[in-house]
């Protein structure tokens, strides 16, 4: 069973390569043979990525970068009003 863009061919033509009947349908023991043979019909879900790998796609970002590099500029130049502003809307960016 190919089953390759199945969607795009003529029904009768599904029918034949699945070898089933279109009004009947597959019978108990064939869909048992073929669920044994084949395994369910399931998807598999991808893992959920963890909290780190959550946090580190929100700082992986240009913008996020050069603010990052920007409050450090900032604090260095003993502007660190503007610093903790900046990097207060980075972090809170990450969390929203």
């Amino acid at each position: 069973m190919q089953g390759k863009e199945s969607h795009a061919q003529p029904i009768n033509d599904v029918v034949t390569e699945f070898q089933t009947h279109l009004e009947q349908g597959l019978s108990q023991t064939e869909a048992q043979e073929r669920l044994q043979k084949f395994g369910g019909n399931e998807l598999t879900e991808k893992p959920q990525p963890g909290f780190l790998a959550l946090l580190w796609d929100q700082f992986n970002n240009y913008l996020v970068i050069i603010l990052v590099v920007a409050a450090i500029i900032a604090a260095l130049l003993g502007e660190y009003v503007d610093s903790i502003a900046i990097m207060c809307i980075v972090v809170l960016n990450a969390v929203i």
